[in-house]
């Protein structure tokens, strides 16, 4: 084998610590971006948030007042602020004009501690300027496994079974469903049973050795079990009910019975009658049989449902009509009114609501029309995030920790944080003026949509973007993801913007949102006994002046969860 020894030249980028920080951030949508902010204030003493009217000569860092910028004119941020530095040490610097304040940097000290000061400087501890001040008090949410419980509480169950309708009610999902196997809830509740018994067994057995003289003496047998309590338990342990003196046993000494699975089916029925009726069940069929038992007095219809669902469920999701009415020999009106009446069941009897917390939308941008020119006026929505600043105490410390004599880690720890207060300051505004940029190409490549609606939604790719910005495609996924913009026409997710295009007949460039849309309107105006099939939705679209195959019909109308023709039949 042949050694050999060569020189060869190579280009390559390494991101900094900080570029990659800020690659994060812009990933981050508001809620997230608030978040973070807070966390590092938490982290960072440097960092404070600014008061809302700023001390005189005091310059505020931090996101400021809503940019407003008007369409079509692209925002140019300055050019400084995407520059980085390739060195791993370098940081983003900028000016800062502090209040030159002459007050003891340790100041702050005093301000924290003043609650814990016995001195003149403020009110002693227990004292307040009103002492007839009672907080309001917020009244708290009793969430969907605590209602169920209280309700067990009400009704006549042993202690047995109070503890496996417990593990049960444990168990049930945000749907209202049990998907848990109802023997490993059993087993469990078994368990904790067995443990119960041998605590109270050792509870027992320690006050019997407690009246012992002779026991005293030995602190060390103070928790033992007596010989006879070990032999009754090793008897015990068996679970044998045809042991002699076993039930005797167990009714002495206060302990619990084993439960079998017979006894959890019929707990599982009790919580299923609960309110709302059919919580609790394991299979949708289970829930809405349980909610059509729970009406006293049905009508015919209704007890019509219950036999279309005990008899003939398969047939009934699967929509085979006329095998109902044959098999049940029933009239088509008559089924009708049984389905109708099923449709108004609920099928998910937890309605979501095992969570107390209630998901909502907050956009990351607004866009609006001006009244008098009629030009599109984009704004980052950063209201939530907080203003921030440096804390003055510590940047007068940073100053004079040059002259003071503090040791070397008190120095870098200073000027770590003072490094990373001065990066998330300078971030937070290249954030903004990045978000902008991007969403001002956006809104003019989509112009007609914010004059005309989704009907007006144009072909958007990426790549579209990236050439009208200057930025990376990567750049512009992390910007889109996760972000929502606010129109007259409703809140979408950026992502709704970006489609792939077909041509209509006329040879234009159609966006696939736009055929989606129109599928979707096609189907809404279906005659309900005889929904279209793919070939007719295809059909009804070259019409329309958009050839689009059966195949592509399909495949859309998956993406928009829409059934088949078959399943979106009605009587």
């Amino acid at each position: 084998m042949k050694l050999s020894l060569d020189i060869r030249a190579s280009l390559s980028q390494t991101l900094t610590p900080q570029q990659i920080q800020y690659l994060k951030l812009l990933q981050l949508p508001l809620i997230q971006m608030e978040q973070h902010i807070m966390q590092e204030i938490e982290q960072n003493p440097l960092l404070e948030i600014a008061s809302a009217e700023p001390e005189e000569n005091e310059e505020i860092q931090g996101p400021g007042e809503i940019a407003v910028f008007r369409e079509p004119e692209i925002f140019e941020p300055h050019q400084e602020d995407y520059e980085y530095s390739d060195s791993p040490d370098s940081t983003l610097e900028f000016e800062t004009d502090y209040s030159k304040s002459q007050d003891d940097p340790f100041e702050f000290y005093q301000l924290a501690w003043q609650d814990d000061n016995d001195g003149e400087g403020g009110p002693k501890s227990g004292e307040s300027e009103d002492d007839d001040f009672e907080p309001f008090q917020m009244k708290g949410e009793i969430s969907f496994v605590e209602e169920l419980i209280a309700q067990i509480k009400l009704l006549d169950l042993s202690e047995e079974e109070m503890i496996l309708a417990e593990q049960i009610i444990g168990n049930i999902d945000m749907d209202g469903y049990l998907r848990r196997d109802l023997s490993e809830i059993l087993d469990e509740a078994n368990n904790l049973i067995y443990e119960i018994n041998i605590q109270r067994l050792k509870d027992k057995s320690k006050k019997s050795n407690n009246g012992s003289s002779s026991q005293i003496d030995n602190p060390a047998r103070r928790f033992a079990l007596s010989q006879d309590s070990l032999d009754v338990l090793k008897r015990f342990e068996m679970y044998n009910s045809a042991t002699g003196g076993y039930e005797e046993f167990v009714k002495v000494n206060n302990l619990l019975n084993k439960m079998e699975y017979q006894v959890a089916e019929t707990i599982l029925k009790i919580i299923q009658n609960l309110d709302p009726p059919g919580i609790g069940s394991r299979t949708i069929k289970e829930c809405l049989i349980s909610q059509v038992k729970n009406i006293q007095d049905p009508n015919p219809a209704q007890l019509l449902a219950l036999d279309i669902l005990e008899q003939s469920y398969e047939s009934f999701a699967k929509k085979h009509y006329a095998h109902i009415t044959k098999l049940l020999d029933v009239t088509e009106e008559n089924l009708k009114e049984a389905i109708d009446f099923i449709r108004k069941l609920n099928p998910k009897p937890g309605g979501g609501d095992l969570q107390t917390g209630i998901n909502s939308v907050i956009p990351d941008f607004i866009i609006e029309k001006d009244e008098e020119t009629d030009e599109l006026l984009i704004t980052v929505n950063d209201s939530r995030l907080p203003t921030l600043k440096l804390n003055v105490a510590y940047e007068k410390l940073r100053k004079e920790s040059r002259q003071r004599s503090f040791n070397k880690e008190t120095k870098e720890w200073i000027k770590g944080k003072y490094d990373d207060a001065k990066f998330l300051l300078k971030a937070i505004r290249q954030r903004k003026s990045t978000l902008l940029k991007v969403m001002t190409a956006i809104a003019q490549l989509q112009k007609e949509f914010f004059y005309n609606g989704p009907v007006a939604l144009r072909p958007l790719i990426y790549k579209n973007i990236s050439d009208e910005t200057s930025l990376d495609i990567a750049t512009i996924c992390r910007i889109v993801n996760g972000k929502y913009v606010q129109t007259e026409y409703g809140t979408y997710e950026l992502k709704f913007f970006f489609s792939e295009s077909l041509q209509n007949d006329e040879g234009d460039d159609v966006s696939t949102t736009v055929i989606k849309q129109i599928i979707k309107d096609i189907i809404l105006e279906e005659e309900k006994d005889k929904p279209f099939s793919d070939d007719k939705i295809s059909e009804e679209l070259k019409k329309k002046g958009y050839n689009v195959a059966r195949r592509t019909v399909a495949k859309y109308r998956e993406q928009l969860k829409i059934p088949v023709a078959r399943l979106r039949r009605e009587l």
